[in-house]
């Protein structure tokens, strides 16, 4: 019996617990510790503390230092208190002496109590004033004032945030000193007598640093011009009136502002000179209100700047421009003169043009996604959920490649196998990736570098460690390993079963530590499931841009991470920015930041999910102050492993904001820039039927440097509200050529054809024409790919992938043929080698017909079942043709795309 009661109490006592433990972890500290945990696992513990206690760091830091500036006025004023009258009787005295004991009890917690109002906005805005306390200089400055941008990024939001507080509190400060003073002054002089004049002293002081208070927020509001509107749609930031007219106020509102603070202080001591108070004070008034004054400012800017705005306005819209282009990392372009060459210099068996059309990337990559998933998915769990554009040595070769990471994808499970134990321990990952050519030819079986499962490569590419547990898309928590097993890969009789052996996640060793995680994520099957072991670790925020922006949320992320497969294992690379949107003289994009520099790399381990930071521009203020503020978190570029430095690249989302920037901007000179006459825009690419602006796309050339091949990245330009073609803007990714930026120019008196212009030669084509439509009529659909602009030894070839697909459900596109052009000679071919043939012949029968006479002739008619002849002199590959000619609607010329069309010159930004 009495071990009965024994075990009874034993187990009411563990059970008490257990529910205590549980209500005080699930209010105190779950969330902590599982983050704890977590960042553990990333190898950022400090960088974990760090981030909590910086901003209790501020807090305590501004309260000490107010709360010294306070005291210590009171302490100075007590000194004083009880000298007013040494000749009061002892009464008057003891009230004193109780009056002073009582205020110096007070000093104290009333000092707390005023500093609080000055440190609370920094607490709540303490990434601020970490920034204002560990920043830098950044070598760069302002071209007006001559400041360096460090103190627009890092001071000046700092002194516009506790400039007002430390004014109150100052005014409170004062009127209380004034307070004590009056009030003992009163309480114990007998016969009118002064203040002692160590209290008149202090008093004077408290007054004059109100004063300097006030002068500080007017000069302040000499950096706020910077910022100007008022000129817009012209130019961004100060003009005549701000800098000619307003800034003069500004200095005298300040020098009339001391001046009158200065005799009212001696007015106030001396108690005479009034009249001098009254001047100096109506002067401040005066400038302060012609300082505000918009409709002073608004007759200035009509009577005597419109009339000679370009001469008025010349250095300032020169000043917009340089810290325009400084601010988003442009002032270092490249500029070039491209001349193309007689188009009757084009060569087929040109050895330099052969070896260039090799990395020609015909495939798109939202073509891909069907591919990839239906002939290389393999299994029905499997899903491509990017495919990238990288480059790899295959074969000794420099070749630019497709691949696409093969995911586990647990939602294509039937919904009877999508239950607990599959979803959190046996399918917890995906395997490999799938590898091609980027340049391959059509009617021909596709090219595949890496494939199937596990993966292989008949071109000698290895992989030690295939396994994706980190990807990108929807991942639920896995427990791994564990004793149910996980699915590896397929075998022909079932699946081969593995177990993790790597270091991410958190280790699950304890009931303590399952009893936290299952109350974490509101599921009992944590704490109450026998399938873990002592190596098992819960694996979770396994979505890469999930897990990059719970570990620095100040980064802003690029919208396409990528994955590169090295010996070594799977890795996803990461571009991140750090933006600003208080660049002086710089007006702000939609996004609000008008500051963009691609500072960090950050690589993610597919298999251990820890994620490492490196140090891309080591110039930027806002890293390097971020640096110093995490110390250890962000390493330096030279230290990423080489193989993956081999596939770091210039990243998209940045060179569009560049391009739509430096579209406008690139006119340097104040007055071109002023009349707008060679604003550029994106260059409108054909979408089905439509004319969308340009997206930058990546070219292995050897553009740069001759013999050099490149990793490129490029974006074709249009003037404005026209289709010819203006510029290329190119950027480099390897090597001393990374982050590069080329403009290659082509004359202005020669007209270059744009992307839309030669989509319209195609259309005009009667045989490609014909051929599109008797596909069309077989149960298929045309699909036309993106056209790339490729630059070829002075020429400027034009290529255009056709595909191929079914109207059906499966829809699996097949790369069919390949148009090329150069002017308006256009030729389409099975592949890239042939049409440079066809090519080359059709541009010499254009240059030796007659001009005024076409020669070419309709593809003779054939029945519908017999397939026709070739035809070499149609510059096309005409496999069948209809009866009758195509009236529509290849012969259609697309609409543009008034939804995408650019405002002001700058096209926007992809979405």
């Amino acid at each position: 019996m009495k071990t009965w009661k024994k075990w009874v109490l034993i187990a009411l006592t563990v059970l008490v617990a257990i529910i205590l433990t549980m209500v005080l972890l699930k209010f105190s500290f779950v969330n902590f510790l599982v983050d704890w945990w977590w960042f553990q696992s990333q190898h950022m513990t400090l960088y974990f503390f760090l981030r909590i206690v910086h901003r209790y760091l501020v807090f305590v830091f501004f309260t000490i230092v107010f709360f010294a500036i306070f005291f210590f006025n009171f302490w100075i004023a007590s000194r004083f208190i009880g000298f007013a009258d040494r000749e009061s009787n002892r009464d008057k005295r003891d009230l004193v002496k109780r009056l002073h004991e009582s205020m110096q009890r007070m000093y104290l917690p009333v000092s707390v109590i005023m500093a609080l109002p000055v440190a609370v906005p920094m607490f709540l805005n303490w990434e601020k004033a970490l920034l204002f306390l560990f920043g830098a200089p950044s070598g760069m400055t302002d071209p007006l004032f001559g400041k360096d941008i460090s103190f627009y990024f890092f001071s000046l939001p700092v002194y516009h945030l506790i400039q007002k507080e430390i004014l109150l509190v100052s005014v409170v400060l004062f009127l209380g000193i004034v307070f004590l003073y009056w009030y003992e002054h009163r309480l114990l002089t007998a016969k009118d007598q002064a203040l002692p004049r160590g209290a008149r002293i202090h008093i004077s002081i408290l007054g004059a640093v109100i004063v300097g208070i006030l002068c500080w927020g007017f000069l302040l509001e000499r950096y706020d011009l910077l910022y100007e509107t008022a000129n817009q749609p012209v130019f961004y930031g100060p003009g005549y009136v701000e800098m000619r007219v307003i800034l003069p106020f500004i200095w005298l509102s300040v020098l009339f502002l001391a001046t009158t603070g200065i005799a009212l202080i001696y007015s106030a001591n001396r108690r005479r000179g009034w009249k001098v108070v009254a001047i100096f004070g109506l002067l401040f008034l005066l400038s302060v209100t012609a300082k505000n004054a918009d409709f002073f400012a608004d007759q200035i800017r009509t009577y005597i700047v419109a009339p000679n705005q370009i001469i008025r306005e010349r250095d300032y819209i020169a000043a917009n421009v340089r810290s325009t282009l400084a601010a988003f990392g442009l002032d270092d372009v490249t500029t070039l003169d491209f001349k193309p060459r007689d188009k009757n210099a084009f060569k087929a068996d040109d050895p330099d043009l052969i070896r260039r059309l090799q990395n020609i990337p015909v495939w798109d990559r939202e073509m891909l996604g069907n591919v990839f998933e239906e002939i290389q998915g393999i299994r029905t769990y499997y899903g491509f959920s990017t495919i990238d554009v990288d480059r790899y040595t295959v074969e000794g070769s420099y070749r630019q490649v497709y691949l696409g990471p093969r995911e586990i994808e647990l939602g294509k499970l039937p919904a009877s196998a999508q239950n607990w134990i599959n979803t959190h321990l046996q399918y917890t990952h995906g395997r490999g990736v799938a590898m091609i050519p980027a340049a391959q030819a059509g009617d021909e079986f596709m090219t595949w570098f890496i494939k199937d499962v596990p993966p292989k490569s008949d071109y000698g590419l290895t992989i030690k460690r295939s396994s994706i547990y980190y990807g990108l898309g929807d991942k639920p928590y896995v427990l791994a390993p564990n004793d149910a097993g996980e699915i590896g890969y397929p075998l022909d009789d079932g699946e081969a079963m593995v177990n993790y052996t790597g270091t991410g996640g958190v280790p699950i060793h304890s009931l303590l530590r399952k009893l936290v995680l299952a109350d974490y994520f509101k599921d009992r099957n944590i704490f109450f499931t026998t399938k873990t072991n002592r190596q098992s670790r819960i694996l979770f925020r396994r979505n890469i841009v999930e897990q990059i922006r719970h570990l620095t949320p100040f980064l802003k992320l690029d919208a396409d991470p990528y994955i590169v497969t090295t010996d070594e294992g799977l890795f996803w690379i990461q571009d991140a920015y750090t933006t600003a949107d208080n660049y002086p003289m710089v007006a702000p994009l939609e996004d609000g930041f008008n500051y963009i520099r691609n500072s960090v790399k950050i690589v993610t381990d597919a298999y251990n999910g820890t994620a490492t930071y490196y140090v891309a521009d080591t110039r930027d203020p806002i890293i390097k102050a971020y640096q110093r503020m995490y110390p250890g978190v962000f390493k330096p570029l030279d230290q990423m492993p080489a193989e993956l430095c081999k596939h770091i690249r210039y990243p998209n989302d940045i060179f569009h904001t560049q391009v739509a920037v430096y579209a406008k901007y690139h006119q340097e000179d104040p007055e071109r820039f002023y009349r707008q006459e060679d604003i550029w825009e994106f260059s409108k690419m054909p979408q089905g039927r439509r004319l969308v602006p340009a997206n930058p796309y990546y070219l292995t050339l050897d553009l740069i440097k001759s013999g050099e091949e490149d990793f490129l990245l490029f974006m074709p330009l249009s003037p404005f509200g026209r289709d010819n073609l203006r510029a290329l803007m190119i950027a480099g990714s390897d090597g001393d050529n990374y982050g590069k930026i080329f403009v290659y120019r082509f004359p202005q008196d020669k007209h270059v054809y744009g992307p839309a212009q030669i989509n319209s030669v195609i259309n005009q084509d009667i045989v490609i024409s014909a051929q599109f439509t008797l596909w069309n009529q077989e149960g298929s659909q045309v699909i036309l790919g993106k056209m790339i602009i490729e630059p070829m030894g002075g020429s400027l070839l034009y290529i255009q992938p056709v595909y191929l697909q079914e109207d059906g459900p499966l829809k699996i596109p097949q790369l069919k043929r390949l148009i090329m052009a150069l002017d308006d000679a256009v030729v389409m071919a099975p592949s890239l080698e042939e049409a440079a043939v066809k090519l080359e012949t059709e541009l010499i029968r254009k240059s030796s017909r007659r001009p005024q006479i076409d020669q070419r002739q309709p593809v003779p008619q054939a029945p519908e079942e017999t397939p026709a002849t070739k035809t070499p002199a149609t510059g096309a590959d005409s496999a069948e043709t209809p009866a009758k000619p195509p009236q529509s609607p290849a012969t259609e010329r697309p609409q543009t795309d008034s939804s995408a069309a650019p405002q002001n010159g700058v096209p926007p930004k992809k979405d």
